[in-house]
């Protein structure tokens, strides 16, 4: 009978003692799920996948985070370009022998200025001295087609002469003129002007001299021939340049000349010390890339200032482009990158940053241009931004 009851009591304690361990388990269970479950003091995650960085006051005193707005609707900002000074098209000309001779004369000097239609050189010329022989022969040709073709009107209306040879006057006065007015066309195109043209039909000899004129004004640039020289139709003897324009060429990378548009204000300076600037447009951009430079060539026609700047100078370009829509301009100090993406932390209150994702379009003084996913007015940190990152990293630390 003891031995009966002390095994009922054992059996009880036993019990009891399960029952207290199961409730320690549990109690303790709860517990570690629930800071298992519990986010970092300074982290939080709100709807959407925005990630806040909460401040304690301490925090924040320490830290003492600087902020900067976000500025809207950038209408311009600066891209600086190197640039290199051309003769600007239709101010330079290049001046070439029409037909073969000999250089006879020389009347102009490197570096003299020149006017349009002045004489410059004398070519002498059997080639030119024929096209003055046939030009003669056409026109006399042509005087006495003209005569005759009258006198057998005259006979016609008299009866004394037939129609058909009337008929044949008229086509040999025409052939006569075609000859005559393609023999002015061969002076014409050699340079020859219609006044020294004129001259031929009175003169008593052929003067077989060419004589060579400026096409425009300007300063006689090189020369490329001697005294004496012979030389070939179609080869050069000098050069003209017009320096009241001149054509800059600027060289931006391809992400640049996005930016840039044909009318956007350009400053045109010294390269040394960027005094001497000139206001002037972009007249035009090349579409394709300069193989050369590996560079989009944009075009500015500016007009010299006392003598500056001269084909050949380089020059530094500053062109005030416009924004494509709307963009927002970020200070880059406030930018870190999380892997390859960049980073900014937006201040929602006093003790409450959101750590936001952007992309980033261009860089330009000291600010990155976005596109999107910000808005005007809102303050970014730019001071303790390593510590913010690391802050917000603190959560992914506690899971690993």
């Amino acid at each position: 009978m003891i031995r009966f009851k002390n095994l009922f009591i054992g059996l009880i304690l036993g019990s009891i003692a399960m029952l207290a361990s199961s409730c320690s388990g549990d109690q303790s269970d709860e517990k570690a799920k629930v800071e298992i479950q519990e986010t970092p003091p300074s982290v939080s995650g709100e709807g959407g996948g925005k990630l806040l960085i909460r401040l304690s006051e301490k925090e924040k005193n320490e830290l003492k985070i600087q902020t900067a707005e976000v500025t809207s609707n950038i209408q311009n900002y600066s891209l600086l370009a190197p640039g290199v000074v051309f003769p600007a098209p239709g101010h330079v000309s290049l001046i070439s022998t029409p037909i073969d001779g000999r250089i006879s004369a020389i009347m102009v000097r490197e570096g003299e200025q020149v006017r349009q239609g002045q004489e410059l050189f004398k070519i002498e010329s059997l080639v030119f001295g024929n096209l003055v022989a046939e030009y003669l022969q056409a026109i006399a040709e042509e005087k006495f087609q003209t005569t005759r073709l009258e006198r057998l009107k005259q006979l016609v209306e008299q009866t004394i002469s037939s129609k058909s040879e009337l008929d044949r006057a008229m086509s040999d006065y025409q052939r006569a003129t075609a000859a005559s007015i393609a023999s002015f066309a061969k002076l014409k195109a050699i340079g020859v002007p219609d006044h020294e043209i004129e001259t031929f039909k009175n003169a008593d000899k052929i003067d077989p001299s060419l004589k060579i004129h400026a096409p425009i004004s300007g300063s006689f640039d090189q020369r490329m021939v001697e005294l004496g020289q012979a030389v070939n139709a179609l080869e050069q003897v000098g050069r003209i340049i017009d320096q009241r324009q001149v054509l800059v060429r600027g060289y931006l990378s391809p992400e640049d000349v996005r930016f840039v548009q044909v009318g956007d204000t350009v400053t045109v300076a010294r390269r040394e010390n960027g005094d001497g600037g000139l206001q002037s447009v972009v007249s035009s951009v090349n579409p394709g890339l300069d193989e050369e430079n590996r560079s989009v060539v944009v075009n500015v026609e500016v007009k010299p200032e006392n003598g500056w700047p001269r084909p050949g100078e380089n020059v530094r370009l500053e062109i005030a482009t416009s924004s494509l829509g709307e963009v927002f301009a970020v200070p880059l100090k406030a930018v870190t990158y999380d892997g390859n993406q960049a980073v900014v932390f937006v201040k929602k209150d006093a003790l409450t940053y959101e750590k936001r994702f952007i992309t980033i379009a261009e860089v330009r003084d000291q600010f990155a241009i976005v596109k999107g996913g910000m808005r005007p007015g809102e303050a970014l940190a730019v001071s303790q931004v390593f510590s913010l990152k690391a802050l917000s990293r603190y959560e992914l630390i506690s899971e690993e």
